[in-house]
Protein backbone atom coordinates (compact mmCIF):
# COMPACT_ATOMS: atom_id res chain seq x y z
CA UNK A 1 0.00 0.00 0.00
CA UNK A 2 2.69 2.58 0.88
CA UNK A 3 4.00 2.18 -2.88
CA UNK A 4 0.63 3.20 -4.23
CA UNK A 5 0.65 6.04 -2.12
CA UNK A 6 4.12 6.98 -3.22
CA UNK A 7 3.16 7.14 -6.91
CA UNK A 8 -0.29 9.33 -6.06
CA UNK A 9 1.82 11.43 -4.08
CA UNK A 10 1.82 15.41 -6.01
CA UNK A 11 5.12 16.30 -6.65
CA UNK A 12 6.46 19.83 -6.31
CA UNK A 13 6.64 21.86 -8.87
CA UNK A 14 9.06 23.33 -10.98
CA UNK A 15 9.63 26.92 -11.94
CA UNK A 16 8.17 26.59 -15.31
CA UNK A 17 5.54 24.93 -14.31
CA UNK A 18 4.92 27.43 -11.56
CA UNK A 19 5.43 30.33 -14.15
CA UNK A 20 2.96 28.42 -16.46
CA UNK A 21 0.61 28.50 -14.30
CA UNK A 22 0.58 31.96 -12.64
CA UNK A 23 0.59 33.09 -16.26
CA UNK A 24 -2.56 31.18 -17.10
CA UNK A 25 -4.48 31.93 -13.96
CA UNK A 26 -3.61 36.11 -14.46
CA UNK A 27 -5.17 35.45 -18.16
CA UNK A 28 -8.31 33.86 -16.72
CA UNK A 29 -8.36 36.97 -13.94
CA UNK A 30 -8.37 39.00 -16.79
CA UNK A 31 -11.02 37.28 -19.24
CA UNK A 32 -13.19 37.05 -15.91
CA UNK A 33 -12.72 40.55 -15.21
CA UNK A 34 -13.41 41.80 -19.20
CA UNK A 35 -16.66 39.60 -19.35
CA UNK A 36 -18.55 40.84 -16.15
CA UNK A 37 -17.33 44.69 -17.21
CA UNK A 38 -18.49 43.88 -20.41
CA UNK A 39 -22.10 42.19 -18.40
CA UNK A 40 -22.71 44.89 -15.82
CA UNK A 41 -21.21 48.23 -17.27
CA UNK A 42 -22.91 49.05 -20.42
CA UNK A 43 -21.15 52.06 -21.51
CA UNK A 44 -17.45 50.45 -21.25
CA UNK A 45 -18.36 48.47 -23.40
CA UNK A 46 -18.46 50.49 -26.74
CA UNK A 47 -17.06 53.86 -26.61
CA UNK A 48 -19.37 55.56 -24.38
CA UNK A 49 -17.73 59.46 -25.27
CA UNK A 50 -20.46 61.72 -26.49
CA UNK A 51 -19.23 64.82 -28.98
CA UNK A 52 -20.55 67.96 -27.72
CA UNK A 53 -23.88 68.27 -29.86
CA UNK A 54 -24.84 71.49 -27.74
CA UNK A 55 -22.85 73.81 -30.30
CA UNK A 56 -24.94 72.65 -33.41
CA UNK A 57 -28.20 74.35 -34.56
CA UNK A 58 -31.15 71.92 -34.42
CA UNK A 59 -32.88 72.00 -38.38
CA UNK A 60 -36.47 70.74 -37.50
CA UNK A 61 -37.16 70.63 -41.35
CA UNK A 62 -33.49 68.31 -42.41
CA UNK A 63 -34.43 66.42 -39.14
CA UNK A 64 -38.18 65.88 -40.89
CA UNK A 65 -36.09 64.28 -44.29
CA UNK A 66 -33.85 62.74 -41.48
CA UNK A 67 -36.50 60.98 -39.55
CA UNK A 68 -38.23 59.50 -43.17
CA UNK A 69 -34.93 58.43 -44.60
CA UNK A 70 -33.47 56.46 -41.35
CA UNK A 71 -36.83 54.77 -41.01
CA UNK A 72 -38.38 56.24 -37.85
CA UNK A 73 -41.69 56.35 -39.34
CA UNK A 74 -41.74 52.48 -40.37
CA UNK A 75 -40.39 50.49 -37.42
CA UNK A 76 -41.99 53.01 -34.94
CA UNK A 77 -45.53 53.31 -36.23
CA UNK A 78 -47.59 50.40 -35.85
CA UNK A 79 -49.78 49.07 -38.18
CA UNK A 80 -53.36 50.02 -39.25
CA UNK A 81 -55.25 53.39 -40.34
CA UNK A 82 -55.51 54.09 -35.95
CA UNK A 83 -51.53 53.27 -35.55
CA UNK A 84 -50.15 56.37 -33.57
CA UNK A 85 -46.89 58.01 -35.06
CA UNK A 86 -44.29 57.14 -33.34
CA UNK A 87 -45.65 55.47 -30.86
CA UNK A 88 -44.00 51.75 -31.14
CA UNK A 89 -45.67 48.08 -30.99
CA UNK A 90 -45.07 46.94 -34.39
CA UNK A 91 -43.72 43.50 -34.33
CA UNK A 92 -40.44 42.52 -35.42
CA UNK A 93 -39.86 38.81 -36.06
CA UNK A 94 -36.01 37.85 -35.67
CA UNK A 95 -34.58 34.52 -35.26
CA UNK A 96 -34.22 34.70 -31.51
CA UNK A 97 -37.66 35.86 -31.03
CA UNK A 98 -40.38 38.95 -31.00
CA UNK A 99 -39.35 42.11 -30.64
CA UNK A 100 -41.85 45.36 -30.45
CA UNK A 101 -40.65 48.90 -31.56
CA UNK A 102 -40.65 51.47 -28.84
CA UNK A 103 -42.52 54.65 -28.10
CA UNK A 104 -40.30 57.39 -29.37
CA UNK A 105 -42.96 59.78 -29.15
CA UNK A 106 -42.03 63.27 -26.76
CA UNK A 107 -43.97 61.67 -23.87
CA UNK A 108 -41.75 62.05 -21.10
CA UNK A 109 -43.36 58.92 -19.23
CA UNK A 110 -43.35 56.96 -21.93
CA UNK A 111 -41.40 57.76 -24.93
CA UNK A 112 -38.06 59.93 -25.42
CA UNK A 113 -39.47 63.43 -24.57
CA UNK A 114 -36.96 63.98 -20.87
CA UNK A 115 -33.79 62.75 -23.11
CA UNK A 116 -31.28 64.93 -23.56
CA UNK A 117 -29.42 65.60 -27.08
CA UNK A 118 -26.27 63.36 -25.89
CA UNK A 119 -28.73 60.71 -24.40
CA UNK A 120 -30.25 60.16 -28.04
CA UNK A 121 -27.02 60.46 -29.56
CA UNK A 122 -26.10 57.23 -27.15
CA UNK A 123 -29.18 55.44 -28.26
CA UNK A 124 -28.26 56.07 -31.79
CA UNK A 125 -25.32 55.36 -31.83
CA UNK A 126 -24.27 52.88 -28.99
CA UNK A 127 -27.55 51.40 -28.59
CA UNK A 128 -27.48 52.25 -24.78
CA UNK A 129 -30.65 53.69 -22.59
CA UNK A 130 -29.88 56.88 -20.89
CA UNK A 131 -30.80 54.50 -17.84
CA UNK A 132 -27.86 52.15 -19.12
CA UNK A 133 -29.45 49.00 -20.71
CA UNK A 134 -29.04 47.86 -23.66
CA UNK A 135 -31.19 47.96 -26.94
CA UNK A 136 -31.28 44.84 -28.56
CA UNK A 137 -29.64 45.23 -32.13
CA UNK A 138 -33.00 44.90 -34.39
CA UNK A 139 -32.92 48.87 -33.90
CA UNK A 140 -29.87 49.35 -35.95
CA UNK A 141 -27.22 51.58 -33.73
CA UNK A 142 -24.75 49.73 -35.27
CA UNK A 143 -25.80 51.15 -38.43
CA UNK A 144 -26.76 54.77 -37.16
CA UNK A 145 -23.20 55.15 -35.18
CA UNK A 146 -21.86 56.48 -38.87
CA UNK A 147 -24.74 59.58 -38.95
CA UNK A 148 -23.52 62.84 -38.82
CA UNK A 149 -23.99 64.75 -35.60
CA UNK A 150 -25.63 67.60 -37.43
CA UNK A 151 -28.08 64.62 -38.32
CA UNK A 152 -28.58 63.61 -35.12
CA UNK A 153 -29.14 66.75 -33.42
CA UNK A 154 -31.77 67.56 -36.21
CA UNK A 155 -33.87 64.36 -35.98
CA UNK A 156 -34.44 64.68 -32.29
CA UNK A 157 -35.12 68.74 -32.81
CA UNK A 158 -38.00 67.08 -35.18
CA UNK A 159 -39.74 65.12 -33.12
CA UNK A 160 -39.64 67.39 -30.11
CA UNK A 161 -41.33 69.67 -31.96
CA UNK A 162 -43.90 67.85 -34.42
CA UNK A 163 -44.73 64.47 -33.00
CA UNK A 164 -47.38 63.97 -30.89
CA UNK A 165 -46.19 62.48 -27.50
CA UNK A 166 -47.98 59.49 -26.55
CA UNK A 167 -48.67 58.21 -23.07
CA UNK A 168 -48.56 54.69 -23.33
CA UNK A 169 -45.97 52.07 -22.88
CA UNK A 170 -44.44 49.33 -24.99
CA UNK A 171 -43.77 45.80 -24.16
CA UNK A 172 -39.91 45.82 -25.92
CA UNK A 173 -39.57 42.33 -26.26
CA UNK A 174 -41.33 38.82 -26.45
CA UNK A 175 -38.03 37.14 -26.26
CA UNK A 176 -37.38 33.39 -24.25
CA UNK A 177 -34.29 32.57 -21.99
CA UNK A 178 -31.88 33.24 -22.56
CA UNK A 179 -32.08 36.14 -25.27
CA UNK A 180 -34.14 38.05 -22.76
CA UNK A 181 -31.09 38.80 -20.95
CA UNK A 182 -30.48 42.28 -22.03
CA UNK A 183 -27.24 42.38 -19.88
CA UNK A 184 -25.34 39.74 -22.25
CA UNK A 185 -25.45 42.83 -25.19
CA UNK A 186 -22.13 43.95 -23.96
CA UNK A 187 -20.87 40.72 -25.16
CA UNK A 188 -22.58 41.25 -28.46
CA UNK A 189 -21.53 45.08 -28.79
CA UNK A 190 -18.18 43.98 -28.00
CA UNK A 191 -17.58 42.06 -30.93
CA UNK A 192 -20.04 43.36 -33.35
CA UNK A 193 -20.13 46.94 -33.21
CA UNK A 194 -18.55 49.86 -33.96
CA UNK A 195 -17.12 48.66 -36.88
CA UNK A 196 -16.62 51.14 -39.26
CA UNK A 197 -14.14 49.44 -41.58
CA UNK A 198 -16.80 48.32 -44.28
CA UNK A 199 -18.65 51.71 -44.36
CA UNK A 200 -17.99 54.45 -46.87
CA UNK A 201 -15.67 52.67 -48.82
CA UNK A 202 -15.47 55.46 -51.34
CA UNK A 203 -14.54 58.05 -48.57
CA UNK A 204 -11.28 59.17 -50.38
CA UNK A 205 -13.90 59.46 -53.92
CA UNK A 206 -12.98 62.75 -55.76
CA UNK A 207 -17.16 62.65 -56.39
CA UNK A 208 -19.70 64.40 -53.39
CA UNK A 209 -22.51 62.89 -55.27
CA UNK A 210 -21.11 59.28 -54.60
CA UNK A 211 -20.17 60.09 -50.87
CA UNK A 212 -23.18 61.16 -50.13
CA UNK A 213 -24.77 58.22 -52.26
CA UNK A 214 -22.48 55.97 -49.68
CA UNK A 215 -24.01 58.10 -46.64
CA UNK A 216 -27.47 57.58 -47.90
CA UNK A 217 -27.11 53.53 -47.90
CA UNK A 218 -24.79 52.62 -45.28
CA UNK A 219 -25.93 55.17 -42.60
CA UNK A 220 -29.05 56.86 -42.88
CA UNK A 221 -30.76 53.96 -45.01
CA UNK A 222 -29.04 51.03 -43.43
CA UNK A 223 -29.78 48.78 -46.57
CA UNK A 224 -26.62 46.82 -45.55
CA UNK A 225 -28.74 45.60 -42.41
CA UNK A 226 -31.72 43.59 -44.90
CA UNK A 227 -29.02 43.25 -47.60
CA UNK A 228 -26.20 41.23 -45.71
CA UNK A 229 -26.11 37.88 -44.56
CA UNK A 230 -25.53 37.49 -40.74
CA UNK A 231 -23.76 34.64 -38.43
CA UNK A 232 -25.66 32.31 -35.89
CA UNK A 233 -24.99 35.52 -33.46
CA UNK A 234 -26.89 37.93 -35.46
CA UNK A 235 -23.88 39.94 -36.21
CA UNK A 236 -23.51 40.81 -39.76
CA UNK A 237 -20.86 38.97 -42.04
CA UNK A 238 -18.98 42.19 -42.68
CA UNK A 239 -17.02 39.81 -45.70
CA UNK A 240 -20.05 38.99 -47.22
CA UNK A 241 -21.81 42.99 -46.89
CA UNK A 242 -24.87 43.27 -49.28
CA UNK A 243 -24.29 39.95 -50.99
CA UNK A 244 -28.48 38.98 -50.38
CA UNK A 245 -30.16 37.06 -47.90
CA UNK A 246 -33.38 34.97 -48.54
CA UNK A 247 -35.55 36.49 -46.10
CA UNK A 248 -38.51 34.37 -46.99
CA UNK A 249 -39.86 32.30 -49.87
CA UNK A 250 -41.41 35.53 -51.92
CA UNK A 251 -39.46 38.32 -49.88
CA UNK A 252 -35.83 37.95 -50.95
CA UNK A 253 -33.31 40.48 -50.29
CA UNK A 254 -31.07 40.27 -53.71
CA UNK A 255 -27.41 40.54 -53.91
CA UNK A 256 -26.95 44.59 -54.49
CA UNK A 257 -22.82 43.76 -54.93
CA UNK A 258 -21.29 43.30 -58.50
CA UNK A 259 -24.88 41.42 -59.66
CA UNK A 260 -24.79 38.97 -62.59
CA UNK A 261 -29.02 39.10 -62.78
CA UNK A 262 -31.03 41.64 -63.78
CA UNK A 263 -30.31 44.47 -61.15
CA UNK A 264 -26.90 44.26 -63.29
CA UNK A 265 -28.47 45.74 -65.92
CA UNK A 266 -30.54 48.60 -64.52
CA UNK A 267 -30.11 51.73 -65.72
CA UNK A 268 -30.06 55.10 -63.92
CA UNK A 269 -33.28 55.66 -64.73
CA UNK A 270 -34.56 52.31 -63.49
CA UNK A 271 -32.99 52.66 -60.59
CA UNK A 272 -34.46 56.10 -59.65
CA UNK A 273 -38.14 55.01 -60.77
CA UNK A 274 -37.82 52.34 -58.46
CA UNK A 275 -36.17 54.35 -55.06
CA UNK A 276 -39.35 57.07 -56.22
CA UNK A 277 -41.97 54.62 -56.98
CA UNK A 278 -41.55 50.78 -56.21
CA UNK A 279 -41.96 50.32 -60.26
CA UNK A 280 -39.74 47.18 -61.12
CA UNK A 281 -38.02 47.93 -64.99
CA UNK A 282 -40.67 44.58 -66.32
CA UNK A 283 -43.92 46.85 -64.96
CA UNK A 284 -44.38 45.23 -61.97
CA UNK A 285 -44.16 47.13 -58.25
CA UNK A 286 -42.21 45.01 -55.54
CA UNK A 287 -43.79 43.56 -52.47
CA UNK A 288 -43.26 42.60 -48.91
CA UNK A 289 -40.70 44.76 -46.98
CA UNK A 290 -39.24 46.52 -49.71
CA UNK A 291 -42.83 47.85 -50.50
CA UNK A 292 -42.60 49.57 -46.88
CA UNK A 293 -38.87 50.52 -47.38
CA UNK A 294 -39.89 52.38 -50.90
CA UNK A 295 -43.53 53.73 -49.19
CA UNK A 296 -42.13 55.22 -46.04
CA UNK A 297 -38.38 55.67 -47.02
CA UNK A 298 -36.96 55.83 -50.37
CA UNK A 299 -40.19 58.02 -52.28
CA UNK A 300 -39.06 60.03 -49.67
CA UNK A 301 -35.70 61.35 -51.23
CA UNK A 302 -35.10 64.95 -52.77
CA UNK A 303 -34.39 63.84 -56.50
CA UNK A 304 -30.85 65.02 -55.69
CA UNK A 305 -30.53 62.42 -52.91
CA UNK A 306 -32.13 59.59 -55.15
CA UNK A 307 -29.50 60.33 -58.08
CA UNK A 308 -26.85 59.84 -55.06
CA UNK A 309 -28.35 56.55 -54.33
CA UNK A 310 -28.60 55.49 -57.38
CA UNK A 311 -24.88 56.71 -58.72
CA UNK A 312 -23.51 54.15 -55.27
CA UNK A 313 -25.97 51.14 -55.88
CA UNK A 314 -24.63 51.36 -59.42
CA UNK A 315 -20.83 51.78 -58.05
CA UNK A 316 -21.40 48.33 -56.47
CA UNK A 317 -23.02 46.33 -59.59
CA UNK A 318 -19.83 47.88 -61.36
CA UNK A 319 -17.17 46.44 -59.14
CA UNK A 320 -16.91 48.79 -56.48
CA UNK A 321 -14.79 46.98 -53.77
CA UNK A 322 -15.93 47.21 -50.03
Amino acid sequence: MRWLLDKLAIKPLCRWQKRVIAFASIVLAMGACIFVTLLVYPNIAIDAKNPDLALLTPDIKNGEYVYHLSGCAACHTGLGNSAKAAAGGKRIKTPFGTLLSSNITPDESFGIGKWSVAEFEGAMRKGISPDGHFYYPAFPYTTYSRMSDQDIVDLKAYIDASIAPVAEKVEEKELPFPFSIRSGLGIWNALYAGHDDIAFSLRNSVSPELLRGAYLVEALGHCGECHTPRDALGGIVRDEWMHGVEIGEFNPAPSLMNSSDALGEWSKEDWRRFLKTGLLPDGNYTGGEMALVVDEITSKLSDEDANAMTAYFQSLQEGGER
